[in-house]
């Protein structure tokens, strides 16, 4: 939806039911806006952000919720009786109280969270109550059977032996739905699922695969029953049958010899004699595929099959939970354009690794890198093209780095990578690398003008050889770059001696 638009106001607002408003659109107001939606006698009438690509405003538009950027097109919704305000922005919430009628209450950032624990507790308490009457239900036939079969002693304590089986696992299943909602990591939760399915049906290997929308595969979050490194950590959506259940939905496949490629998830598939898989679902999306495997023949009776979507129904809920909860963590030490680590973290990691590398008597390398002449590139061509050429430079020393560096965007034009466990010569080639990249990669000025070059200036300083602390390896990189700059722009120059 673009900027300019609209969304189509209501007709009426319906009878009988609380009204409610919401302004903000994060993904706390998403979540928001999705349980209420599933509440009897309440309406989401009305969604207020400026953002039209904001996780809410998306949300409002597909539930067909009336959606405005303008917040005075709040209060023209006849009959509204709450405005629930997620901004946490005190000029909003001023605003909000200065243009809406008396008739309307607000609830703000402490009203939210309690809105949000009460529905999170009515989501939970409503699984716990259909738990509690299948117990009650299975202690009802428990005592039918107790009066029917008085006469056949052996026939009634095999079917006490059969329901005292089912109360267990009634039990267990309670348990695992329960301590799912305790936890907020993707790792605790997946852990938690493939543990539920060895208690619940007794399987013998277990994991889940959660999809990576960016290549479009599946990547191995959990695993029971084998080392983690006997499965594939990433699989494609379109094979083996990770990818039946993500296309299909639910799948069992009792003797998987014939089946060539279905099994190929485990890296030695010769070895699996069945499996069964069922999709993870978040609403209409698809977030990840459970499976479950044996080196022996097992067919899935109907019952265990449910129970084991019932599994995976349950634990998505969970797992997006989980996956909403990762994200925002990431976000929270992000810098939004680049993509790398925010000046925080970096100087929260750097600290760190200094303190491991004087543990373990390793070295430690910083590099610090500048964009030549960026001013004068936005004023020629605007910020706009500025903010490629930052995203570009981003790109290209993530490319040359290793799985344990990190890089972050300092500030401005500026960026810092820390290497640990290299020294000034492997920190000086990485440096090379990456000036040489960003020096001959085509930047874009004006539309249908050739394309333009950038270079950088960089400095790298190494611990403990530079420096003994990470303020002043920060220092020692710095003025190596700023050496870079004076002698010439374009190079890599390395830290003199402290």
């Amino acid at each position: 939806m673009e900027e300019t638009e609209t969304a189509a106001r209501p007709s009426r607002l319906t009878p009988g039911k609380l009204n409610i408003a919401i302004v903000g659109g994060s993904l706390r107001a998403a979540s928001i806006l999705r349980l209420l939606s599933e509440v009897e006698n309440l309406e989401v009438v009305a969604v207020c952000d400026p953002n039209w690509s904001s996780p809410g405003m998306r949300l409002a538009e597909e539930l067909g919720v009336f959606a405005t950027a303008d917040l005075t097109e709040i209060f023209q919704v006849s009959g509204l009786d709450i405005i629930i305000d997620v901004t946490d922005d005190p000029r909003t919430a001023s605003a909000i109280l200065e243009q809406k009628p008396d008739s309307v209450e607000l609830m703000a950032s402490g009203g939210s969270e309690l809105i949000w624990d009460l529905l999170v507790a009515k989501k939970r308490g409503e699984e716990q109550e259909k738990l509690f009457v299948e117990l009650q239900v299975a202690y009802d036939r428990i005592r039918s059977h107790e009066r029917r079969l008085q006469t056949s002693k052996e026939a009634l304590e095999k079917a006490n032996e059969e329901l005292e089986g089912r109360l267990a696992e009634i039990f267990f299943t309670h348990e695992f739905f329960k301590a799912l909602t305790n936890y907020t990591s993707v790792a605790d939760v997946a852990s938690l699922i493939v543990d539920g399915a060895n208690g619940i049906l007794g399987a013998e290997i277990a994991c889940v695969y959660l999809l990576e929308s960016e290549d479009w595969t599946l990547r191995l979050r959990g695993s029971q029953g084998r080392p983690e490194d006997a499965f594939e950590s990433a699989v494609p959506v379109s094979k083996t049958v990770l990818g039946r259940a993500f296309s299909e939905g639910p799948v069992q496949e009792p003797q998987i010899s014939g089946a060539e490629g279905s099994a190929s998830w485990y890296k030695e598939p010769a070895e699996l004699r069945s499996q069964a898989a069922v999709p993870l679902r978040s609403g209409v999306n698809i977030i990840g595929v459970m499976v479950v495997a044996s080196a022996a023949d097992r067919e899935l009776t109907p019952a265990e099959f449910d129970r084991l979507q019932v599994i995976g129904n349950q634990s998505s809920l969970a797992l997006q939970n989980a996956l909403l909860h990762e994200e925002l963590e990431r976000l929270s030490v992000t810098d939004r354009l680049t993509e790398l680590y925010n000046h925080g973290y970096l100087m929260q990691r750097l600290e760190e690794e200094i303190g491991r590398a004087a543990r373990f008597g390793h070295d430690l390398a910083l590099i610090m890198l500048d964009i030549d002449d960026f001013k004068d590139f936005n004023d020629r061509y605007l910020h706009q093209r500025g903010d490629k050429v930052l995203q570009a430079v981003s790109a290209i020393i993530r490319q040359n780095l290793r799985d344990i560096d990190v890089a972050a965007r300092y500030g401005g034009e500026e960026f810092v990578v820390v290497l640990p466990e290299t020294d000034i010569v492997g920190a000086l080639a990485v440096a090379e690398r990456i000036r040489e990249g960003v020096s001959e990669y085509p930047f874009i000025g004006r539309e249908n003008d050739p394309p333009v070059t950038k270079t950088i200036s960089v400095g790298v300083a190494c611990y403990p050889s530079h420096a003994n602390t990470h303020t002043r390896l920060i220092e020692a990189a710095d003025k190596a770059m700023y050496d870079a700059k004076r002698t010439g722009k374009n190079r890599v120059a390395a830290a003199g001696a402290p």
